[in-house]
């Protein structure tokens, strides 16, 4: 009797549910829809064009021939300094007999040879070019990812598969929260590639142009952190600029368009407002500003300061602190607003 009153299907709801309606299910079927884009492909070869420039940027760079040629300008002007800073006690007495005053100061003894890190000729050693290739890249990296992030949401949007997408999957948050995560791996797996390559083009430009014993050139100074340290960091800006192209795209619902309010904020933002106004103290709350505090571990502009003896427009400093605090809020402020966003406007 049991049998019949019993249906086959009467099983936990955890083991009637279809596979692939799962949140890593969903998530894989994000990653998917990632990489079969045409647009992932082609920010993949943006990357590696713009690494293999890099790259052959710091061979030309570093070369024997470069590096013996820069040696000779250094051993010349360390040469005519003496001459240099005589010429200049000369006519700094000459001045002082002209004028009758013996405060004038040409700043004679402030002259001094450079030193060979002064001119930029160390070992090009593979860590060092690694470290200089990723600091460049850094921003590239998170524009391709805050791209990639934003076409997987919005190319949604622009054909009508959303609303056919909700139908199957009605939880909208989420939904929402795979996207999100899909974009932020696809943005670390675009952060990896560019790192990957950087570093091993970086051991080979250093293999290749190891100078001979002739050049005798010191070390580089040492790096302020381990490369895999400035690694993850760079990661985290991908990460984060990948969930910022996402939740845009949900604000948005158009690539083009988010695309547009970005360049828009980067030029009138970033290159004109935080620039102009307010004898540029707004520069503390630049997200480049920021950026560069965070790979760099510290950045330094320029603005007013005023006290109660006066203003006075000189360096300000911003801590690595200050730049991964801001960073972090600011993601967080876009993320929340395209998930509120997602959540309560019609798709359609």
């Amino acid at each position: 009797m049991s049998e019949t009153l019993v249906s086959p299907d009467a099983r936990p709801r955890s083991e009637l549910r279809p596979k692939g309606t799962s949140f890593p299910g969903l998530v894989g079927v994000e990653l998917r829809r990632l990489w079969w884009r045409r647009l992932t492909k082609a920010a993949l070869v943006a990357v590696v064009i713009f690494t293999a420039a890099s790259v052959y940027n710091a061979y030309t760079a570093s070369a024997p021939e470069r590096l013996a040629q820069q040696l000779d300008e250094y051993r010349l002007m360390v040469e005519q300094t003496p001459r240099m800073i005589e010429d200049c006690e000369k006519q700094q007495a000459q001045e002082r007999d002209r004028s009758g005053d013996p405060s004038i100061d040409f700043g004679c003894d402030q002259q001094k040879a450079p030193t060979l890190d002064d001119m930029g000729l160390v070992l090009p050693l593979a860590d060092t070019i690694s470290v200089s290739i990723t600091k460049i890249g850094a921003l590239l990296l998170a524009f391709v990812s805050l791209l990639l992030g934003a076409s997987l949401v919005g190319a949604e949007f622009s054909t009508g598969s959303m609303g056919t997408w909700l139908t199957f999957q009605p939880r909208r948050l989420r939904v929402a929260a795979s996207k999100l995560v899909a974009a932020a791996l696809g943005g670390a797996a675009v952060a990896a590639v560019g790192l990957v390559l950087a570093n091993l083009g970086a051991r080979m430009v250093s293999t290749v142009n190891r100078p001979g014993d002739d050049l005798q050139l010191p070390a580089p100074p040492a790096l302020e952190d381990p490369l895999a340290v400035l690694g993850l960091r760079v990661v985290a800006i991908a990460v984060g600029a990948g969930l910022i192209g996402a939740c845009l795209g949900l604000l948005l619902r158009h690539t083009a368009a988010t695309i547009g309010v970005v360049l828009a904020f980067a030029v009138v933002v970033e290159g004109i407002a935080v620039q102009s106004f307010f004898q540029g103290r707004l520069q503390r709350w630049s997200v480049l500003h920021n950026l560069e505090a965070f790979v760099e571990k510290g950045s330094t502009y320029f603005a007013e300061t005023c006290t109660a003896s006066g203003c006075q427009y000189g360096p300000q400093t911003l801590t690595y602190t200050h730049g991964w605090v801001f960073l972090l809020c600011v993601v967080a402020v876009v993320v929340l607003a395209g998930l509120v966003s997602f959540r309560r406007r019609d798709v359609a």
